[in-house]
């Protein structure tokens, strides 16, 4: 990596800040609860929908976490070339999967005691939280795209390794970002007069 790395990484947060910024700028435009309704909704208990979501996400990030710090400690070279650390980081992709597809299916399988109970708040989150899982992908596809595009460009290709992580960043991300719509869905709803 060269030097190019630190204005890449300062244009992807300040594009960050203006996009939380303008977000922040639209929401203080919406009604707001009374005192009397932000005091109820912050009585109620949180839905079953936001709890697995909240799980989830908390599941995502610790296994994106724990396979990045893999990566960084020994590297993408050694991670191709190490059989056994491949076959570990690999093992580690499939539990967090299975731990999401678990929590996937309890959160909007009708007929567990978590899907039976979705109102139509519950749906209308479920169907806006695709915003923000694709927002996420699109993000980390451009991050992979414009890091990768730099770091190799004197190469003139990128090493297959890449294409494995930037996969499994991409899997990894949108069920981080799934999870992160529903939570913030509920953030929203229960912030604003959306209930």
């Amino acid at each position: 990596m060269g030097s190019w790395m630190v204005p890449l990484l300062g244009g992807i947060v300040g594009v960050g800040v203006i996009a939380i910024y303008l977000v922040s700028r639209a929401w203080a435009r919406r009604s707001r609860l009374t005192p009397e309704q932000r005091q109820e909704v912050d009585a109620a208990p949180m839905p079953r929908l936001q709890k697995r979501a909240l799980v989830s996400f908390l599941l995502g990030a610790a296994t994106l976490g724990l396979i990045s710090a893999i990566l960084m400690k020994y590297g993408a070279a050694e991670y191709w070339a190490n059989d056994d650390l491949r076959l570990t980081v690999v093992l580690i992709f499939l539990a967090g999967m299975a731990m999401y597809v678990g929590t996937l299916l309890v959160m909007v399988n009708p007929l567990s005691s978590a899907g039976a109970g979705l109102d139509e708040r519950d749906r209308k989150v479920l169907a806006q939280a695709s915003a923000v899982q694709s927002a996420m992908v699109l993000v980390a596809l451009a991050i992979w795209t414009t890091a990768l595009g730099q770091w190799f460009h004197e190469e003139g290709a990128v090493p297959m390794v890449y294409m494995y992580l930037i996969f499994g960043t991409v899997v990894l991300v949108n069920w981080i970002g799934h999870a992160a719509g529903i939570v913030l869905g509920y953030w929203m709803g229960s912030r604003f007069a959306e209930s």
